[in-house]
């Protein structure tokens, strides 16, 4: 948590208080370094407008014009706008002409001033600048602001800054971009474009790092967060690469030799002494050449000053222990020895036609030259290369199509018109998930055509999906919530929304190993492809996200039956009654005041999943149970407490002395400690 805003406690109960905040002033904004903050407002048929010309509104050349004119071009852009979201078409094409990223407000979200905590009151005036925050228009709590990527470079990967409660924060240290192994560095000017090549790389074997850096002046360009750049030796890059696992292993530099030939030599000598500072056998193209990916391959190829194929050269340490496990081949690309001698793979258990079938045990023959990027050394037990399924043609569905099941996603999706095979990510075993139901807190699944793309190590189920049954994530046609943000930008994700699960059948389910192989599981015989709640820790009391909400409209009132004797209120959620209960002994009975959408509709939300492909629902077991509401701890400090009442002789009788305000505040006062002695206990329930 940040100074602007922190954990307020209440009788030594952590309750998150909405943070203060005040009306957007453009005179007492902080700007924050690297990024132009464009002010705009709604204009005609709600499009955005300048506030000098709110009846004129912009198109996307107008903005970036506008930017190109009041800006560095070298800045990301964020726009000051309420429910910016709502205009994600517009900014994205924004981001694409720019050639950055474009930070929008949620839908839903307010553009306010955070007050700094030190501030006495909300209504004050502190000192200095104020950060711009996004606040929930229902909630008031800070939400984060959207990053879109130009579609062009668009990736799953972070952007130049960091999102903290809301605020932007400048980050610090170098630049640098995560690969499956290794790391991409990068400087202010090539972030956009060395971000979105770092996530094309595919999975390496282990033995292979890869390090990604630009070349200037013989040496190796650093940038920092700051926007500096300098150039450094092979001693600072080692410096800077010591948590990777280098010493005796062998690193792959993707770089762009210089042109000049004493910049050529100086480059050969800094390799040469990165090779002996490691421990690693550094692997560059030849001089003057560069490294490129090969097209949708995820791999690294070679190529000479002329731009034709060439091999790697190694710079290999003097004391070097024994011979390099990579060779380089004519074609460009680094192979593994021993993958090389591999002749026969034995695959089991897949029994499914298409990609993901092996037809029991069968030999395969690979080429005399395996690229590392494809398999491992160790690749001699069921494990397996696949190849990504081919992205399956498109078509917007009619208005009146079949639902879809997240509230969130509009009609007129772009869908599936051929049936297509690809990978869903499960938690919790494949076995259970295949029986059960793939667990998530979220109505929809997601599905790789390129298992590469899930994390190493995951489990992976093996789907078919037929026409209609899935949408592709980078043609959205809706905003999608902040938490799911992480999935725009990535080519080959798909949706497999709960109402269309139908149109999933499980082919099998995989274990995935080192660079993207997979080992079936034996005994998974297929079937519907279906959704089980997750556990109660990833939603509230394990329920969907997209639950339906009560009250839709202004404030309501609903009882509490709470225990009379207790410290605190329940931790997680607390169960509301629309109508006043019976009298209970022991209890109490609070009415609260409940504002709009703080609390899940448990009937409402149990009839919307009813027609959905979940294994077992959660909702349904509470409504069953008598659970009319669920009140989620987050929103208890919003909640006001109207009266109170103690039940006796079976009547509920009103408790003198309470005093009106928050949930937490208000039963403090009125519930008694369980662990005070009888004689205390009894004075006080009397």
């Amino acid at each position: 948590m940040t100074g602007l805003m922190k954990a307020a406690t209440t009788g030594g109960t952590g309750i998150y208080r909405a943070p203060a905040t005040r009306r957007f002033d453009p005179r007492r904004h902080r700007r924050v370094p690297g990024l132009l903050d464009l002010w705009l407002v709604g204009g005609p048929q709600g499009r955005p407008a300048l506030p000098t010309e709110p009846d004129r509104s912009l198109d996307a050349t107008a903005v970036a014009d506008l930017v190109r004119r009041t800006g560095d071009v070298a800045d990301d852009v964020r726009v000051l706008l309420d429910d910016g979201a709502r205009h994600t078409e517009l900014f994205t094409e924004v981001a694409g002409l720019l050639g950055h990223d474009v930070l929008v407000s949620p839908e839903g979200a307010d553009i306010r001033h955070a007050v700094p905590v030190a501030a006495p009151r909300a209504d004050a005036t502190p000192d200095g600048p104020l950060h711009a925050l996004p606040l929930d228009r229902v909630t008031r709590q800070p939400l984060d602001w959207l990053v879109l990527q130009p579609p062009d470079l668009a990736t799953p990967l972070p952007g130049w800054f960091a999102m903290e409660d809301g605020l932007v924060r400048p980050r610090t240290g170098v630049v640098n971009l995560p690969l499956t192994t290794g790391m991409a560095l990068a400087t202010r000017a090539d972030f956009v474009a060395r971000r979105a090549t770092a996530h094309r790389l595919g999975a390496t074997a282990a033995e292979l790092v890869t390090v990604a850096v630009t070349v200037r002046s013989g040496g190796f360009l650093i940038g920092d967060y700051s926007g500096t750049q300098q150039v450094r030796d092979a001693g600072h890059l080692a410096a800077l690469l010591g948590e990777l696992p280098l010493y005796g292993a062998d690193l792959r530099l993707w770089l762009t030799w210089p042109s000049e030939p004493d910049e050529q030599a100086k480059l050969a000598e800094q390799a040469a002494e990165l090779a002996e500072t490691t421990g690693a056998t550094v692997w560059t193209p030849p001089p003057g050449g560069r490294a490129e990916l090969v097209g949708d391959h995820r791999r690294l190829r070679a190529l000479d000053a002329a731009g034709g194929v060439a091999p790697w050269q190694a710079h290999r340490p003097r004391y070097a222990d024994g011979p390099s496990a990579v060779d380089a081949t004519p074609d460009g690309l680094l192979v593994s020895r021993l993958a090389r001698e591999r002749i026969v793979v034995s695959t089991v258990g897949a029994k499914t036609p298409g990609i993901l079938s092996a037809g029991g045990t069968v030999t395969v023959r690979p080429p005399v030259d395996v690229p590392l990027d494809a398999v491992s050394d160790d690749d001699t037990g069921p494990a397996r290369s696949v190849a990504p399924s081919p992205r399956p043609a498109l078509a917007a569905e009619h208005r009146r199509a079949g639902r879809y099941g997240p509230p969130w996603l509009r009609p007129r999706q772009q869908v599936n018109v051929e049936a297509f095979e690809a990978f869903v990510q499960v938690a919790g075993g494949v076995e259970r998930a295949v029986a059960e139901g793939v667990p998530s807190a979220e109505l929809f699944l997601v599905a790789f055509l390129d298992p590469r793309s899930a994390p190493p190590g995951a489990d992976l189920i093996g789907v078919r999906v037929e026409p209609g049954g899935a949408i592709p994530v980078h043609v959205l046609r809706s905003h999608i919530p902040a938490r799911l943000q992480y999935l725009l930008g990535a080519p080959d994700t798909y949706l497999l929304p709960a109402a269309r699960l139908d149109r999933a059948r499980v082919l099998g389910g995989f274990h995935s190993a080192d660079a993207g192989r997979l080992r079936p599981v034996a005994g998974i015989d297929g079937g519907q492809l279906r959704i089980r709640p997750a556990p109660a820790s990833w939603s509230s009391a394990g329920l969907p996200h997209d639950a339906d909400r009560w009250p839709v409209h202004g404030t309501r009132r609903a009882y509490a039956l709470l225990p009379a004797r207790s410290r605190n209120l329940a931790p997680g959620w607390l169960p509301l009654y629309r109508q006043r209960p019976a009298a209970r002994p022991g209890r109490l009975l609070v009415e609260v005041r409940v504002p709009r959408g703080r609390t899940v509709d448990v009937g409402a939300t149990a009839d919307a999943l009813a027609c959905l492909a979940l294994a077992r629902s959660r909702v349904e077991l509470l409504r069953r149970a008598g659970v009319e509401l669920i009140l989620t701890s987050r929103s208890y400090d919003r909640v006001q407490v109207r009266r109170v009442h103690r039940a006796r002789d079976g009547v509920w009788e009103p408790v003198g002395g309470v005093t009106a305000g928050p949930l937490p505040v208000a039963v403090r006062g009125v519930q008694s400690d369980p662990t005070a002695r009888a004689t205390g206990s009894s004075s006080t329930s009397s």
